[in-house]
């Protein structure tokens, strides 16, 4: 007698024709030869479940082994039985291949046996193997599906069929023709996928443009919100009207943005020109209380959209409300100011923005341009533009926390904005902002350490000078005042005689020849000048400028750290020099020449010149 066929093994209740169907295609027809031809006196269980519920079909069908799935079926094999999982093999051929042979195979066997396969039975995930299909882009299978009349309805995601494209919107439309499946479940899936010729096929079936999706996105917020939105709105419209639809143009989502919310900040001009003309309302407020204009000024980009905007309000008699405030108290003044937008600025001036408004925290647009860290002529821009509009600013208006605009300017180091508030009528400062208000500025948290540092020692002489220009005469109080800030934030190098291995290290030498302090000469070729030599070429505003806009990051943080305190102490030299020289000659009661005391402290570093102007002030006091 042979071997048991219908035994199983210990490991997984399998039997021989289980492990036979495992072997997958090219491997089985031989064996199951043999199994089957001992059929007569050795009937085989062929719908014996083992292995997780699996029959030896549904193993053929996982492993590929076509002629053992015609075997099974021509000797009896249940195309509906189920496993564990309640699939049968159907959705398995529909989860595992897009290539229908197979399955075309398993339906004509069992058509020409006269045995039913249930194309919609459904797995205990609720899956029918028509969304197995859709769920694996097994395209082909879906297809094969499709066309047997498979209830598209019956547990599939209706906007998964999108997913591929227009001919498969097409398709599925042909075959459910007659059933009462509304389009509108497809229509926001197609948009998303910029399906153009389905959706408009969806609008002409009764899709509703209107219909909100789980954030309450309507048909044309998507379009909207897409980075290339080509035509699509306009076609959009185009069948809407011939369709005699009525889309709600200033409907919001849950975040209250209306279709031109989104349309604004991707810059599509022509959409924000054919919602205005549709009817959108250019003062709509979102949940953030911005309306179009507000979004306009958030941009990073000052690209004429405004002008725009203006213009088509202006063409069909909308008001646009040019101070209305956000839930922060910003006009779209404030935010125009905070992004510099020097253009947008004029524009909204000359629009009718006031020019004093204050937001939630007390800040006019005074005080907002002095909390930039961009000092780039935005200020007497400003003036410039209010005095040719005739209006007044005020220039020493104070915030909640009682800050004058002058006074932001100093802590912020904004020398030209200084400048154009003196010019203007601002009150000179009583004092110098203090270390306190340098660090509260200047957050470590959020600058790059060696920018503070260089910005902060550049930027203090800057304005001194600017002060200087305007009248403010500067005595021993400032002058410790300066040198503590140095002291506070780590610029003074420690010692002269400290090795400089950092100077011609080959990486750093590499990258400072390509970074210029101005177009002559480079961050390498300063270092390597004298401190004299140093301060006759370039002058703190040059030292300011390149710190605002160094990238330190291009350098390790141990040679980006030594270099800037290097530079701070060169391009202080001088101020460091002349304070210690009058402390000197005072402390030794000016004994000597100044000649003589010039030669005396000239070789000693910033923080030893620090220490004789402290001596001399602790004398005097």
């Amino acid at each position: 007698m042979g071997a048991d066929p219908n035994l199983a093994d210990g490991a997984d209740g399998n039997n021989a024709l289980h492990h036979v169907c495992k072997m997958g295609e090219g491997n089985d027809h031989g064996l199951a030869d043999m199994i089957f031809g001992n059929d007569d006196y050795k009937p085989l269980p062929i719908n014996a479940q083992k292995d997780k519920g699996n029959t030896p079909l549904h193993l053929a069908v996982k492993s590929g082994a076509s002629n053992m799935v015609e075997v099974l079926l021509r000797h009896g094999a249940d195309s509906n039985a189920t496993n564990e999982k309640g699939m049968t093999p159907l959705p398995l051929l529909c989860k595992k291949y897009d290539d229908s042979t197979m399955l075309n195979l398993f339906l004509r066997v069992n058509d020409e046996l006269g045995r039913p396969v249930l194309i919609d039975a459904l797995d205990n995930k609720g899956k029918t193997p028509l969304v197995w299909a859709l769920n694996r882009h097994n395209i082909h299978s879906a297809e094969v599906l499709h066309r047997l009349v498979a209830d598209p309805s019956l547990g599939m995601p209706l906007n998964r069929i999108c997913d591929y494209g227009d001919h498969w919107v097409e398709l599925f439309f042909d075959i459910i023709d007659g059933r009462n499946l509304e389009p509108h479940l497809l229509l926001r899936r197609s948009l998303e996928c910029g399906n153009r010729n389905s959706t408009e096929l969806l609008l002409r079936r009764g899709g509703d443009p209107n219909l909100v999706n789980n954030v309450g996105m309507t048909a044309l917020h998507l379009i909207c919100e897409d980075h290339n939105v080509d035509d699509r709105a306009q076609r959009f419209f185009a069948i809407i009207d011939e369709i005699g639809q009525r889309v709600l143009i200033n409907a919001q989502d849950t975040k209250g943005n209306a279709a031109l919310h989104l349309a604004l900040p991707r810059g599509h001009r022509d959409l924000v020109e054919l919602l205005l003309r549709r009817g959108s309302d250019p003062n709509l407020a979102n949940a953030e209380g911005s309306n179009p204009l507000h979004v306009i000024c958030k941009r990073n980009s000052d690209d004429n959209l405004a002008e725009l905007f203006f213009d088509i309000n202006d063409e069909i008699d909308q008001r646009v409300l040019v101070d209305a405030r956000d839930n922060l108290g910003n006009t779209p003044l404030h935010l125009a100011l905070s992004r510099g937008h020097i253009d947008l600025v004029g524009l909204l001036l000359s629009r009718g923005s006031n020019p004093n408004l204050i937001d939630a925290e007390g800040s006019t647009p005074l005080l907002v341009i002095c909390k930039r860290d961009r000092d780039d002529g935005l200020m007497k821009m400003y003036f410039e533009i209010n005095k040719e509009l005739d209006r007044p600013v005020q220039v020493d208006a104070r915030d909640e926390l009682g800050r004058t605009p002058l006074q932001l300017a100093l802590t912020s180091l904004l020398p030209d904005a200084i400048d154009a508030l003196l010019a203007n009528g601002a009150a000179l400062p009583r004092a110098l902002p203090s270390v306190d208000d340098f660090r509260l500025r200047f957050n470590p948290k959020k600058y790059n350490e060696n920018y503070v540092k260089l910005r902060i020692a550049s930027g203090i002489l800057v304005v001194i000078k600017c002060l200087y220009r305007h009248g403010y005469e500067m005595d021993r109080t400032d002058a410790l005042k300066i040198m503590k800030l140095f002291a506070d934030f780590g610029l003074y190098e420690k010692s002269t005689s400290l090795e400089k291995y950092w100077y011609d290290d080959e990486k750093f030498a590499g990258k400072s020849k390509e970074t210029m302090i101005m177009p002559s000469l480079s961050l390498y070729d300063l270092i390597q000048l004298s401190p004299k030599e140093a301060a006759k070429r370039v002058a703190p505003a040059d030292y300011f400028k390149f710190a605002c806009s160094m990238k330190w990051d291009k350098f390790t943080e141990e040679h980006g750290e030594a270099c800037v305190v290097y530079l701070c102490e060169k391009l202080s030299r001088r101020f460091f020099l002349g304070w210690a020289l009058e402390c000197f000659m005072e402390l030794i009661h000016y004994r000597l020449p100044v000649l003589c005391c010039d030669m005396i402290i000239e070789d000693l570093n910033n923080q030893d010149l620090c220490n004789i102007c402290l001596a001399a002030g602790d004398r005097s006091s």
